[in-house]
């Protein structure tokens, strides 16, 4: 029975174990640093420890920026892992590895292996969505939920499987306890404009997916939650989440955020780098063959996505991750039919040209940064572990050009996979070292007292797993240290003169953030 099981699923087996190695290598070997991560990791470790399973806290104060689901999976990670960047970035590579082999299982059902193993190459090709499930936060999970949960309405749509109808609504259950509203709000656009563009826009065809009880379903996995965390904190959380982290985040720039209508487009090439460059030719594709209605529902799915965030005010490159897997599906069938075809084309050549310029710039460009960033100039021949992603993609686009098209493709995509390891066991670890915190982890020991003033780097609470009381004046700095005589004191505040010029004070401590503008200071009582 095994041995069956074993040969019938054998691709989907080998695709969830590249998968899994491609989405967790390295996820604990460089420790939690830029905020999203920082935040989200240290709410779920109070929640763990102060056995709170509603209302998440960022350093003992409300969060209201996301419900409550990757916290929970982070506090399993934590009790399997300890408390530690592993631990954090578990489930996010677990929820990665699935997102791509649904992907995968549905693309051969309907549309071929040939088909599903290319969409798989470009998809572990692609080193900034492969990044996000090395990610301790709530899109990996909102990615797996939305994007199978519309692979399964399509299944429902085309073979009419009554538990495709379900999983799809328990699906997008579970994405509005990721997200909030974002995740039926867009699955919900997508089917309607599918369904108009389809000409199945009647009320028989609406009402063949249950929507009555699809929408009890999704309200049983979210709504409870929400109603205890309203009535938990007074409705505080409500309205945080709700206006000011959907409706006012949609409407205007947050945090900096912000952008022209075209910035989206130019996330979603990076993200999907390197073969989004592909896009304008596999739409064309897409367009001729309209008939297949699944590259239809796929290209709708990502004009939807990436239309809306274009619109919106605050802007980020996660935020239309979940339409990918359809991207890496519309430029692997037209990838595919080229493949097939053998006949040369001109928009062919020119990304591939693209690709490997990109590709030898990587280490160039790499250094560059690296020289110019203070703190990180003396490790700037790290780039030089960029080269072998040069090298194999100009032997790929050597074998294009002597007509081995799929030759060629597998090399390139092999030369961008090898990428994965180089980041996360090499780069990054080398590079995160010289964060603030880490260096300040080595000269403030654990049974110390620690306060901030004002504002501080948001990885210090989960890095040294505890909270700091925020000190906001003079009077509260100078209580501190009667208390606490060898305590320290944390900000990162531009406006640091006060503490300069106060003579009970002495500075230990300086160091700039990476790829930041502000800068840690620490000080203790002279």
């Amino acid at each position: 029975m095994l041995g069956k099981f074993l040969y019938e699923n054998q691709n989907v087996i080998l695709v969830f174990l590249i998968s899994l190695v491609l989405c967790l290598i390295g996820s604990g070997a460089y420790p939690i640093y830029i905020l999203d991560e920082a935040k989200n990791t240290e709410a779920a470790r109070e929640m763990m420890f102060g056995q709170e399973y509603i209302v998440p806290t960022f350093n003992g104060v409300l969060r209201t920026d996301k419900p409550p689901l990757h916290y929970y999976f982070m506090m399993i990670g934590y009790n399997f892992f300890g408390i530690n960047s592993f631990g954090a970035r578990f489930f996010s590579g677990i929820f990665g590895t699935l997102t791509i082999v649904f992907s995968f299982h549905f693309i051969n059902f309907f549309s071929g292996k040939n088909v599903a193993y290319t969409f798989a190459l470009i998809t572990w090709s692609s080193i900034f969505f492969i990044q996000e499930f090395h990610l301790a936060v709530p899109d990996p999970y909102l990615i797996f939920f939305i994007s199978t949960g519309l692979w399964f309405f399509y299944d429902f749509y085309i073979r009419d499987t009554i538990s495709s109808l379900w999983f799809m609504y328990i699906l997008f259950g579970f994405g509005a306890l990721t997200k909030g509203p974002v995740a039926l709000l867009l699955p919900g656009l997508i089917c309607l404009v599918f369904f108009i563009i389809t000409k199945d826009l009647t009320i028989k065809s609406i009402l063949r997916y249950k929507p009555f009880l699809g929408l009890l379903l999704v309200l049983t996995i979210a709504l409870p939650w929400y109603v205890l965390v309203h009535i938990e904190t007074g409705g505080v959380w409500t309205k945080g989440f709700f206006l000011d982290h959907n409706i006012h985040r949609f409407g205007n720039e947050m945090e900096g955020h912000g952008g022209v209508f075209l910035i989206t487009w130019a996330f979603v090439l990076l993200g999907m780098m390197p073969f989004s460059f592909f896009v304008i030719y596999a739409f064309i594709k897409a367009y001729k063959n309209r008939k297949d209605t699944l590259l239809q529902f796929s290209a709708i799915i990502c004009v939807v996505f990436i239309l809306f965030f274009s619109i919106s005010n605050t802007k980020l490159p996660n935020y239309t991750m979940p339409c990918y897997p359809f991207l890496a599906f519309v430029i692997s069938k037209a990838l595919w039919e080229f493949f097939l075809k053998q006949k040369k084309s001109a928009h062919i050549t020119v990304v591939v040209l693209l690709i490997t310029v990109l590709a030898v710039a990587l280490p160039i460009a790499g250094k560059f940064a690296l020289l110019n960033e203070k703190g990180l100039e003396n490790s700037s021949n790290i780039s030089l572990w960029l080269l072998p992603t040069s090298l194999i993609t100009t032997g790929g686009a050597f074998l294009y050009f002597q007509k081995r098209y799929k030759t060629a493709f597998i090399t390139i995509s092999s030369g961008w996979i090898i990428l994965v390891p180089v980041l996360f066991l090499i780069i990054y670890p080398a590079l995160t070292m010289h964060n603030p915190v880490e260096k300040a982890k080595t000269m403030i020991k654990d049974n110390k007292q620690i306060a901030a003033y004002k504002r501080f780097d948001a990885a210090f609470p989960i890095n040294f797993r505890k909270t700091f009381t925020v000190l906001s004046n003079a009077e509260e700095i100078d209580s501190f240290f009667k208390k606490f005589p060898d305590g320290y004191l944390i900000t990162n505040d531009r406006n640091v003169g006060n503490l300069d010029n106060n003579n009970n004070l002495t500075k230990v401590f300086e160091a700039k953030a990476l790829f930041e503008s502000h800068t840690t200071r620490i000080y203790k009582q002279q």
